[in-house]
């Protein structure tokens, strides 16, 4: 598989699991439950904050998957 192939099946994968009815409550809920919106700051706790800064981490790689422009992607592949 090339990378524009590899790209191409993880939007899909992420949009087929996170863009249904249950995927979408479970992103809505990881969404929440990661911090995605909200500060991750932890006021004398620098572990609890960086245990936040993890979550929320793994809430914007969803996000990302979801939002990613394949049209933008193959334009600058192919140029």
């Amino acid at each position: 598989m090339d990378r524009q192939q590899i790209v191409e099946q993880r939007v899909s994968d992420f949009k087929h699991s996170f863009q249904s009815g249950p995927g979408i409550r479970t992103h809505k809920h990881l969404s929440r439950f990661c911090l995605e919106n909200e500060s991750t700051y932890v006021e004398g706790s620098a572990l609890k904050t960086a245990f936040n800064e993890g979550a929320r981490s793994a809430a914007i790689e969803i996000r990302r998957w979801l939002d990613y422009d394949l049209s933008k992607f193959r334009k600058e592949t192919n140029e």
